[in-house]
């Protein structure tokens, strides 16, 4: 047991939790008293104990990821071949390329056409996002749950982290992107396994204007990068993409992934703005977003201090990105993808 009372990570060698990993249970223990501890335990335990089913071999994921990553000489037949390996993932990948969403100018017939037209880690991330949206029982969230705000932000952020990751040297644009499109995992799944926290977590944010991540502090003892990033290692999937979900809220404790863990957190600091922004119709042009340019728009509305210093650690300005973002989901098709997950 670790010393934050919180199991260890069974897809991780015993005594090799890393920096982050060590970085992580001094933070629980420190944030977290015995009853939200307990409640952590509980719920790590719950999830690895009886995990959601996924609607395929879990061992189909690291084969993708074996096939696509980086380096990886693999033919676009191999990756088609591991699709095909499960009954109906074919089916929905190609329902999926189809879509709107893609724009492609001819129907796309087989899953290595579609690796050839929108590419391995892009296939890998419709997987993935197939993958979550079966797994959960949708009876078992609460009411309050909407699953197409969830998604919709989901692949909101997903094309921040790519936009944000392909300018900056070191950074794999397409993991960024999967680890956009899965970071608010944990929130899914405290949603399922636990509907009364989650309704508790949700009414202390809105009672002390917290971040969910803030409340889910106070009452579990983590917050949901950690309980999304859990189950990601549990099925065996690489740190490149469990770490900078694990971080997204604490970056700066990420290790070497901190990097890749920044470009998550800004997009997602980012498009919460931009979400906020939206639900005050409010118009405030990105350049005006400051408390210096703008002293008279309420505390919310503006850019909080720590999505404009981690953007700055990138070298990335909040109001131009902003700007950038809402170029490019204009021309995105999100809801298209979305009637499709959710």
């Amino acid at each position: 047991m670790s010393p934050a009372g919180v199991p260890p990570d069974p897809a991780r060698p015993a005594g090799s939790t890393g920096r982050a990993g060590q970085a992580g249970q001094a933070r629980q223990a420190r944030q977290a008293g015995a009853g939200g501890l307990d409640a952590a335990q509980a719920l790590l335990d719950d999830l690895l104990r009886r995990p959601p089913e996924l609607p395929y071999d879990p061992g189909l994921l690291r084969e993708l990821f074996e096939s696509t990553r980086d380096n990886s000489m693999a033919p676009l037949s191999v990756v088609a071949g591991v699709v095909n390996k499960a009954q109906g993932l074919a089916t929905r990948v190609l329902s999926l390329a189809n879509s709107a969403y893609y724009g492609l100018q001819s129907e796309v017939t087989s899953v290595q056409r579609a690796v050839a037209v929108l590419g391995m880690a892009e296939i890998r991330a419709l997987v993935l996002a197939l993958g979550v949206s079966r797994m959960i029982d949708r009876s078992r969230l609460p009411a309050a749950f909407d699953l197409r705000d969830y998604w919709a932000h989901q692949l909101s952020v997903a094309a921040g982290c790519r936009l944000l990751a392909r300018r900056l040297p070191g950074c794999d644009a397409e993991t960024c992107y999967t680890a956009g499109l899965l970071h608010d995992l944990g929130k899914l799944l405290i949603a399922a396994y636990r509907p009364d926290d989650w309704t508790a977590i949700r009414q202390l944010a809105r009672d002390e204007n917290l971040m969910d991540s803030e409340a889910e502090e106070r009452l579990l003892g983590l917050d949901h990068g950690v309980v999304g990033a859990r189950l990601l290692s549990f099925w065996d999937l690489p740190m490149a993409l469990t770490e900078p979900i694990n971080w997204h809220h604490a970056p700066h404790l990420a290790g070497e992934h901190e990097r890749a863990a920044l470009v998550v957190h800004v997009a997602d600091a980012a498009l919460r703005l931009r979400e906020r922004l939206a639900g005050r119709n409010a118009d405030g042009l990105p350049g005006g977003l400051s408390p210096r340019m703008s002293p008279d728009l309420p505390d919310d509305l503006l850019i909080p201090q720590g999505l404009d210093d981690a953007a700055r650690t990138l070298g990335v300005d909040v109001p131009a990105f902003m700007a950038e973002i809402e170029t490019l989901l204009e021309g995105e098709r999100i809801g298209q993808f979305v009637s499709q997950l959710a």
